[in-house]
């Protein structure tokens, strides 16, 4: 069952992955700063999982 729920979380951090990827590259084929690659779903994800994933480190380290 652990394997199962490793691989879940796998394959979602990769499909995450892919369509950021996909929508940095749309833009950066349009001429637009990299930065706004981080203004779209994948990216305001990714900064908001992290994000999490740094409130879990430092509220559960003490």
């Amino acid at each position: 069952m652990f394997l199962i729920k490793c691989a879940a979380i796998l394959i979602a951090a990769l499909l995450l992955g892919k369509w950021f990827d996909n929508e940095r590259n749309n833009i950066l084929a349009k001429g637009e700063p990299w930065y706004n690659a981080w203004k779209t779903i994948p990216g305001i994800l990714i900064l908001v999982i992290l994000c999490i994933l740094i409130f879990i480190k430092i509220a559960f380290d003490l």
